[in-house]
């Protein structure tokens, strides 16, 4: 990865993270819930992007809203 797209991923996941708070994800969980995300994402084989962030919160906020922990 670039310097640009490792700046651009920095800055999205930035902005997921405090979208995730405004959604009353408990900031204490975020880093872990993004981090989780990632090793999903990983997973799946997707590729990192602002598509990549928004599948993420929704994967997110369905785990939240399961009543499921957060990981680690």
């Amino acid at each position: 990865m670039g310097d640009d797209s490792t700046r651009l991923e920095t800055a999205l996941r930035i902005l997921t993270k405090a979208r995730l708070v405004s959604m009353q994800v408990p900031p204490y969980a975020v880093s872990r819930w993004c981090d989780a995300w990632e090793a999903e994402a990983d997973r799946r084989g997707l590729e990192p992007g602002a598509a990549y962030w928004e599948d993420g919160i929704r994967w997110i906020i369905a785990k939240v809203a399961a009543g499921e922990p957060p990981p680690g």
